[in-house]
């Protein structure tokens, strides 16, 4: 799994002792680091190619995909690597 930015992605999988609640609370935690991460990819004149902003597009929206759908057992996408214009 990629990683962007080196963000701890944390599966719940395989836990102990962690309650449901608990293991959504670290997928939204985890989500939101990504998220913040790479809320500049969004930018306008971010120096980025446009191919690239849609791959970030596309990223972010299946990380609030996890959170939404599958928190209980997350699968983590491919962050894209920068392209720059």
């Amino acid at each position: 799994m990629a990683n962007y930015k080196n963000i701890e992605m944390r599966s719940p999988k395989g836990l102990l002792g962690e309650t449901g609640a608990d293991l959504e609370l670290d997928v939204t935690k985890t989500s939101d680091a990504i998220l913040l991460a790479s809320d500049w990819t969004q930018i306008p004149n971010s120096g980025l190619t446009s191919d690239c902003v849609t791959a970030f597009n596309t990223y972010r929206t299946a990380i609030r995909t996890i959170r939404k759908t599958n928190p209980a057992n997350p699968t983590w996408p491919d962050a894209p690597t920068e392209a720059w214009s």
